[in-house]
């Protein structure tokens, strides 16, 4: 009897030891995977996240990522993890470029979403993907990185200014450079003329005031130095294919998913 109970306990101890082992394992792939995901967003790697995002599905099925031994409630649970990888998201952004007024409104329209957020199932599949694949699209759409120092500071100039109506000859003035030199430089870099980049920069940025705020069509275009909402309206078109309208019918309905 006393045999059989000390094989009992060897047993439980042996079947707990696989347990924590088999859950080291698993933490540190789980952190190793973070750490790829930063690299990607990082570098605006699109292909390399998809691969990862598929090996995170692969490594966390069944929203086992969302269990959270803190947390009493699983879905509470859920968010914190959101929520961090949030700010790791940021991290990783920055790091790869993306200037700040950028940041803060993705960071928060994120905060927003997972904070209302009812579903685990929506932020574990959904929302966990499409955070890390907006990140890594700003970073390719926004990030300055790449350029050369003097168009860093131009970008980061008209980025500051994206509701005044900046010319060509107001930079080279600001810059000292001639106004030839500063066109012909900024296109060759940015594969754009000015007014088309400061035109794609404040309707991306539009697009999340729209996401993160109950602001009508009217002040979102104000806000941007649109002084005619038919225009603004014209030029996000242009851009998205949407009018802001249709866009603003796309985010009701996303969230009626979650």
């Amino acid at each position: 009897m006393e045999n059989n109970i000390g094989n009992d306990s060897v047993r439980q101890e042996v079947s707990q030891s696989s347990t924590e082992r088999v859950n080291t394992i698993q933490i540190e792939r789980r952190f190793e995977l973070e750490k790829d995901i930063m690299t990607a967003i990082t570098s605006g790697n699109r292909l390399k996240m998809q691969e990862l995002l598929e090996i995170r599905r692969q490594i966390c099925p069944d929203n086992q990522c969302c269990e959270n031994r803190a947390a009493s409630d699983v879905l509470r649970g859920c968010k914190n993890n959101l929520v961090s990888f949030n700010t790791v998201c940021r991290i990783a952004a920055r790091q790869g470029g993306l200037q700040p007024l950028y940041l803060y409104n993705i960071y928060n329209k994120y905060a927003l979403i997972i904070e209302k957020a009812t579903s685990v199932q929506y932020l574990n599949e959904d929302l966990y993907a499409q955070m890390s694949l907006e990140y890594i699209d700003s970073v390719m759409a926004f990030s300055v990185s790449s350029y050369s120092p003097v168009i860093q500071k131009i970008v980061t100039y008209l980025t500051c200014h994206l509701d005044e109506d900046v010319t060509v000859v107001d930079l080279s003035k600001i810059h000292r450079m001639h106004v030839s030199h500063i066109s012909r430089k900024f296109k060759q870099e940015t594969g754009m003329s000015i007014p088309e980049y400061v035109n794609q920069q404040r309707i991306g940025l539009g697009k999340l005031y729209f996401e993160t705020g109950n602001c009508s069509i009217t002040e979102v275009s104000g806000m941007l130095g649109y002084h005619d909402s038919n225009y603004f309206g014209k030029i996000f078109k242009k851009v998205t294919g949407d009018t802001p309208s249709q866009y603003l019918r796309k985010i009701n309905s996303r969230q009626d998913v979650r």
